[in-house]
């Protein structure tokens, strides 16, 4: 793909594995800049199969929860599993469980929450994520009666922006941000050289929220549901 365009996709590694091959199999090549890395709390990982026998639910918040926590996790258990998006539902898939569900009109804790599960039944659910983040949906959920169980299986470690990888590439086109945490760190630390090209790129996002952050800096986004979709589009309106 020597004449492909790039997109620069600001995830961790765990967490681009799929989106990297999205994106080479739609004629893209994919720029990895990690502005954070996890680091595995291996002592809650190993209490995760205790924990996964006395749970009704088990909700997976990220695909890099996923790939760091599924080989604690027995297969066989007949707990459902709900993935935050339908990325981390397909990851889950893949590591052999079964009895996934996720929302199909988000990918956030408020479109878990809408899920008809939590008013059909209740019980107790196990959240596997890492240390940080919202509190929202434990709460929301412990509301409507379930009992829950948080598992911080890893530690987020923010990561200096490599931008040489930006500037050794030729055709770069597009940007893929995930959360507003990767806007700030874009933008807060994009070298003053960068700055006509960040203006010139589109940014493509998966939650309105992501556009919100993104409005300040004048800059063209597409919200698409998510990284196929938005490459698939992109596509299409080149070649009409």
């Amino acid at each position: 793909m020597k004449n492909s365009p790039s997109l620069i996709l600001m995830r961790p590694r765990l967490s681009a594995k799929a989106d990297i091959q999205i994106c080479r199999n739609a004629g893209w090549h994919p720029v990895l800049l990690e502005y954070l890395q996890f680091k595995p709390d291996f002592s809650a990982l190993s209490q995760l199969a205790q924990k996964s026998f006395d749970t009704d639910v088990v909700v997976w918040i990220s695909p890099s929860a996923v790939h760091l926590a599924a080989s604690y996790v027995p297969k066989y258990l007949p707990c459902i599993h709900v993935a935050v998006g339908e990325a981390t539902a397909t990851i889950l898939a893949s590591y052999g469980f079964n009895q996934i569900i996720y929302p199909a009109d988000g990918h956030d804790s408020e479109a878990v929450a809408r899920l008809p599960l939590w008013l059909a039944q209740q019980g107790k659910f196990l959240l596997i994520k890492g240390c940080g983040g919202r509190d929202w949906l434990v709460n929301h959920l412990t509301s409507l009666g379930w009992i829950g169980e948080i598992a911080k299986v890893y530690q987020r470690t923010p990561q200096s922006l490599n931008w040489s990888l930006v500037t050794e590439q030729q055709n770069v086109q597009a940007i893929y941000l995930t959360t507003v945490t990767a806007v700030n760190v874009w933008f807060d630390q994009l070298p003053a050289d960068l700055h006509a090209l960040s203006k010139s790129l589109l940014y493509l996002v998966h939650h309105p929220r992501i556009v919100n952050a993104l409005n300040k800096y004048e800059v063209s986004t597409m919200l698409v549901p998510n990284l196929q979709s938005g490459l698939a589009n992109l596509h299409s309106c080149s070649t009409e």
